[in-house]
C-alpha cells in the first residue's frame, strides 16, 4: 500500500518551507524546527508573509475602508492687510490695529482652518501600502509567480494597490509630507478605533519584525505554518520525499534554496573534499546534458532511424498546414531526471560524480519497471557540456538509483543512501 500524502508531509514538512511551486496554500501542523540554512531567506518570508490571509484580506477591504479615512482641523491665526481670509477674529483684529494703526480698518485679524491629512494613522496606512506594493513590483518576480495556483489572488489585488497609491487623493496628499514612521506611531495606531489603521498598523509591525531580522524561532514556525504551500501533485510529494531522505542521509549542513521552479536546485553541501549539488526535477547543471539530436542520429544509417526521422519530419510539416503551429523536430531524445546529485572536488572544481535518481510512486512492478528504463537510459545517455557521452568520459563516474514504494523485489534493495558508494549502477530503494 503506498504512503498517502499526510504521511508523507508529516515526514518532511520542515524541508518543505521553500516549495514554492504549483500548490495550494494551508496550514501546516506538523512543521517543528526553523533553523535550516536557507538562501535568500528573507525572500522567502516576503512572500510568505504576502500569502498570510490578514495580509490580503486587508487588501481586498481597502477599497471600501478608506472611505474612512481620517484627516485633523489646526486652527492657525494670521494677520492679513486689505483681505479676509477665513473667520475674522474680533478682539485681536481690535488688539492688532492699537498696537500697529489704530485708524488702519484694513487691518484683519484671522482665524484659519486646515485640513491635515499626514497625520500619523495615515503616514502608517501609507507605508503598508508602500511596503505590499514595493515587495509585489520590486521584491519578487511577480510576473513569473502568476503561473502557480497560490499566487493568482494577488493577480487581483496588485492592481488595487497600483490604484490606490497613484489615483487615491487622499493618499496623494500625505506623501507630499511623508515622514519617518516610528515604532511608536505604529504601536499607538494599534489602538485606533478605525479597523482601516489598526489592520495597517499590524501589518506594517509584522513586516518591520521580518525586514529587520527581529522574528524569533516562534514568530517564523508560525508564518511558515499558517502559509504552508502544499504539492498538489502526490507523485511531486512523493518525489520531494526522497530527495529530503537524501539530504538528512548524507549531510546535516545542508544549504537549502527556494524551490520555485527557476534552477530547480534544491540544496549544496560539502564535506572535507567535496561539494555536492542536488537538483529535482531537472537537467542539472550547464555541465550536464540530456539530450539526442536527430543531427547527431542522421550520421548512423538504419532502417527504423531513417523512418522515424521521416515521421517526426513528416509530422511538423503537417503540423505547421493543419494548425499554424509546429514544434521542435531538432530533438530525437530528451530527458529531464527527477533527482540529480552533482559531486564536484573542491581543490579543482571539477565534477567527479553524477548520481540520477528515477522516482515511480507505486507498489507495481510493472510501473517500476518503466522507472527502471528510464533511469537506464538516463545514465546510458548522458553527456557532459561538450556533448561527449560520459560512460566514455573517464573521469566522471554515473550512478543511478530507482526509488519506489512498497514493491516486492526479487533481490533485497539498499537501505542505504549514501552518495559515495561505488556499488551497483542501479540501487533499488524501498519503503
Amino acid at each position: 500500500m503506498k504512503r498517502n500524502a499526510e504521511e508523507l508531509i508529516e515526514e518532511i514538512s520542515d524541508f518543505l518551507v521553500v516549495y514554492l511551486k504549483s500548490g495550494k496554500v494551508g496550514l501546516n501542523s506538523f512543521i517543528k524546527k526553523t533553523d535550516l540554512q536557507i538562501s535568500n531567506l528573507d525572500q522567502l518570508l516576503q512572500i510568505h508573509f504576502l500569502l498570510k490571509e490578514e495580509v490580503k484580506e486587508f487588501v481586498r477591504e481597502l477599497p471600501a475602508l478608506i472611505r474612512r479615512f481620517k484627516t485633523s482641523t489646526t486652527l492657525k491665526q494670521d494677520t492679513y492687510h486689505g483681505k479676509i481670509k477665513g473667520q475674522v477674529n474680533w478682539p485681536k483684529t481690535i488688539n492688532e490695529r492699537l498696537a500697529k494703526n489704530s485708524k488702519d480698518r484694513t487691518i484683519f485679524a484671522v482665524n484659519e482652518r486646515n485640513r491635515e491629512y499626514a497625520i500619523k494613522e495615515n503616514q502608517v496606512l501609507l507605508e503598508v501600502i508602500q511596503v505590499l506594493h514595493s515587495i509585489l513590483f520590486r521584491t519578487i518576480d511577480s510576473e513569473y509567480y502568476r503561473k502557480y495556483p497560490w499566487f493568482r489572488e494577488w493577480e487581483e489585488l496588485m492592481p488595487v494597490l497600483k490604484q490606490m497609491l497613484t489615483k487615491n487623493v487622499y493618499l496623494s496628499r500625505v506623501r507630499r509630507e511623508q515622514t519617518k514612521v516610528t515604532d511608536r506611531m505604529i504601536i499607538d495606531t494599534l489602538k485606533h478605533r478605525n479597523p482601516l489603521y489598526r489592520k495597517a498598523a499590524s501589518i506594517l509591525q509584522q513586516y518591520r519584525k521580518i525586514k529587520e531580522g527581529e522574528m524569533n524561532e516562534e514568530d517564523i514556525q508560525h508564518l511558515l505554518r499558517e502559509t504552508f504551500v502544499f504539492p498538489q501533485n502526490e507523485d511531486v510529494l512523493f518525489e520531494l520525499y526522497w530527495v529530503v531522505q537524501l539530504i538528512e542521509q548524507n549531510t546535516e549542513n545542508a544549504h537549502l534554496n527556494i524551490m520555485d521552479g527557476r534552477n530547480n536546485i534544491v540544496a549544496k553541501w560539502q564535506d572535507d573534499e567535496h561539494l555536492y549539488k542536488l537538483y529535482h526535477d531537472s537537467a542539472g547543471s550547464p555541465e550536464l546534458n540530456f539530450s539526442v539530436g536527430t543531427v547527431e542520429v542522421q550520421r548512423h544509417y538504419h532502417p527504423f532511424i531513417s523512418r522515424k526521422l521521416a515521421s517526426m519530419q513528416k509530422a511538423e510539416s503537417l503540423a505547421r498546414d493543419f494548425f499554424g503551429k509546429s514544434f521542435d523536430s531538432s530533438m530525437y531524445w530528451g530527458g529531464r531526471p527527477d533527482i540529480i546529485v552533482e559531486i564536484y572536488e573542491i581543490t579543482t572544481n571539477r565534477l567527479k560524480k553524477v548520481v540520477i535518481g528515477e522516482v515511480k510512486h507505486t507498489t507495481n512492478i510493472d510501473y517500476a519497471i518503466i522507472g527502471l528504463r528510464e533511469l537506464l537510459d538516463y545514465i546510458t545517455l548522458i553527456k557532459d557540456k561538450s556533448g561527449e557521452y560520459l560512460d566514455g568520459n573517464h573521469g566522471v563516474v554515473v550512478k543511478g538509483m530507482l526509488f519506489t514504494d512498497r514493491v516486492t523485489l526479487g533481490r533485497v534493495g539498499e537501505s542505504s543512501l549514501d552518495l559515495n558508494r561505488g556499488n551497483d549502477e542501479v540501487v533499488y530503494i524501498s519503503i
